[in-house]
């Protein structure tokens, strides 16, 4: 069991650190609208009755209910990654919920060169197990949190008009 969640830590490595920090909710200022994006899951994820589309339409109308405007083609997006390892036989499975705002930032190179990529700007995740039929309510009750969370950080900086 510690080697599979060793490994799920490696796995789920994540090139940049984002969190909730004052600092961190300052990047948000004046974004909209944002676009979705949630990688697909597991095959043992979908077995126990997680799919990306559910988790893509719960985030979606929590974020349009918060007043926050979608579109698919954003450049800023949140973006939902669930990893469901599975250890085999009755074990419990974990799994690693990471919600980020990615956004486009410019790392400047010298004075004529700037390099723009997608970087999270602020973020949320953690790891945690559960046995497989409770798998669906505790993602889903992860995810619900952080996107509650990235809805309040949201409007502390983008206070409504």
């Amino acid at each position: 069991m510690r080697t599979v969640l060793a490994l799920m830590l490696v796995t789920c490595s994540i090139p940049a650190f984002a969190g909730d920090s004052p600092d961190d909710r300052v990047t948000l200022t004046g974004l909209s609208p944002i676009s979705v994006v949630v990688e697909e899951l597991s095959a043992v994820a979908q077995k126990n009755g997680l799919t990306a589309a559910s988790v893509q339409t719960d985030v979606e109308r929590r974020l349009r209910q918060a007043g926050i405007s979608l579109t698919p083609d954003a450049d800023a997006y949140l973006y939902v990654h669930v990893t469901v390892a599975d250890p085999g036989g009755a074990l419990p499975l974990p799994y690693y919920v990471d919600v980020s705002l990615m956004q486009e930032v410019t790392v400047p190179r010298g004075v004529r060169t700037r390099t723009p990529l997608q970087s999270p700007t602020w973020g949320l995740n953690s790891l945690g197990m559960v046995s497989g039929p409770g798998l669906k309510v505790a993602i889903g009750d992860r995810v619900t949190q952080f996107v509650d969370q990235f809805i309040r950080a949201y409007q502390s900086v983008n206070p409504k008009k």
